[in-house]
Parts: structure tokens; sequence; C-alpha cells
């Protein structure tokens, strides 16, 4: 096999290319944090959000009580009290 020639490289000239400014992404500028400020600032994309919240509060509820709906039920009142203590505690912060 012959050996081959060492080509000496030259870093690309400059001055000939045109003076352009690379557009970098802003944070949080994807589709889907797009989506979800369009969702997030309509009435029904609020109202939306929070239905889906609480069917997937109620789905893990399910798959964790495996249809014992005493401990489903005992778990939903559990959540319910904590929120509503939450909400209680927040009111009583901002006053």
């Amino acid at each position: 096999m012959p050996a081959r020639k060492k080509t000496q490289t030259t870093a690309p000239k400059t001055e000939n290319r045109p003076k352009t400014r690379s557009r970098r992404k802003k944070a949080g500028s994807g589709f889907l944090s797009n989506l979800a400020a369009l969702i997030s600032m309509t009435f029904f994309g609020r109202l939306f959000l929070v239905a889906a919240g609480l069917a997937l509060v109620i789905a893990l509820n399910l798959l964790i009580s495996q249809n014992d709906f005493d401990f489903f039920f005992t778990l939903v009142g559990i959540e319910l009290v904590a929120v509503a203590a939450f909400f209680w505690l927040r009111f009583l912060i901002k006053k």
C-alpha cells in the first residue's frame, strides 16, 4: 500500500464570509411550552387543565386502590382534606 502524502490544511478565510449572527433559541420557546402557555391563557384552557388533572388523580387513585372502593374513597377523602388545608393556609398567609 503506498504511503499517503500529508497535506497541510489551512483555516478558512473569514474575510469573505458574510457577517451574520447565529440565532439562539430562547429557553422555553419549544412547541410544548408554547402550547401550555396558549392553553393556560384562556378560561376554557384552564378548565381543561383542571379537568385533566382531576382525571389523572382519580386514575392514579384507582390504580393504587386496585378497585377496593373503601380504600379509594379513603384516599380521595384524605386528598380533599389536604387540598382544603393547603388553600386555607394560602388564604391565611395572603391576608
